[in-house]
């Protein structure tokens, strides 16, 4: 039973071993108990703590696998906070896993098309950027991704940062297999496109995956920009001039 303090010394805080607290009842005294890792990983009464660990394990193994299958395609992209969004997304995904016994849920066996839109800058999406000016679609059979962009004036269309003359857009397609670590995964980008008032025809980007795949499919999609200076162009290396945005995700 905690013990009950009505003195005129009275402690709030954490003193040794002992935690003060003032509460409704009184101000209480609360001895730590401590528990050693040997009887969290064998004790009944923490197996919910060891299954949620082994879940929490999966999931930050996976989260790590969804972002090093975009490395090539993100490479100019600096987000500090990739690794804390990616796993927060994972971890939601990982609770709609309405197959597998607790403690070995998965994201992988999740709802993974929570993934879709997810920005990999923290800028906005790249729908924002582009003005949803594309259509995508996967054909599972042939393992064809392609990316349609529609015929625009980039000079009105994009907003983009000062001093660029040119932009591209890259399209990524990547198949990631979780369980055994296996991605793959092919890029492809448009020409790098001067900015003006001249209207830019539709332009296809294809992406071939192997046909007839059971893994999940992730196509994102990449808008960066470039100055040009006598006569090559140089990347704008800044994170606000980039959008990178998963734009379709194909469970199988």
């Amino acid at each position: 039973m905690p013990a009950k303090q009505f003195g005129t010394h009275r402690l709030t805080g954490t003193v040794g071993d002992v935690t003060y607290a003032h509460t409704k009842k009184g101000f209480l005294a609360r001895e730590k108990t401590k528990v050693n890792m040997a009887e969290r990983k064998t004790a009944k009464n923490f197996q919910a703590w060891r299954d949620h660990t082994a879940e929490f394990q999966v999931m930050i193994k996976e989260a790590k696998i969804f972002r090093s299958a975009f490395t090539d395609l993100n490479w100019n992209v600096k987000n500090k906070g990739i690794v804390q969004q990616t796993m927060k997304l994972m971890n939601q995904i990982r609770k709609t896993d309405m197959v597998s016994p607790r403690g070995q849920r998965r994201a992988s066996k999740g709802d993974l098309s929570l993934l879709s839109n997810f920005d990999f800058t923290g800028n906005g999406t790249i729908d924002t950027a582009l003005s949803g000016g594309y259509t995508a679609s996967f054909d599972r059979v042939t393992g064809e991704v392609q990316v349609v962009l529609d015929e625009m004036i980039a000079g009105q269309r994009l907003s983009a940062p000062p001093n660029s003359t040119h932009y591209m857009v890259s399209l990524a397609a990547v198949a990631i297999n979780f369980e055994t670590e296996s991605i793959s995964k092919v890029l492809v980008s448009s020409a790098k496109i001067l900015i003006n008032q001249d209207l830019v025809p539709a332009t296809t980007l294809t992406a071939p995956l192997p046909p007839n795949s059971t893994d999940p499919v992730f196509i994102a999609l990449k808008l960066e920009y470039f100055n040009e200076v006598n006569g090559n162009t140089h990347p704008v290396m800044s994170n606000a001039a980039i959008s990178s945005t998963v734009i379709g995700v194909d469970q199988g």
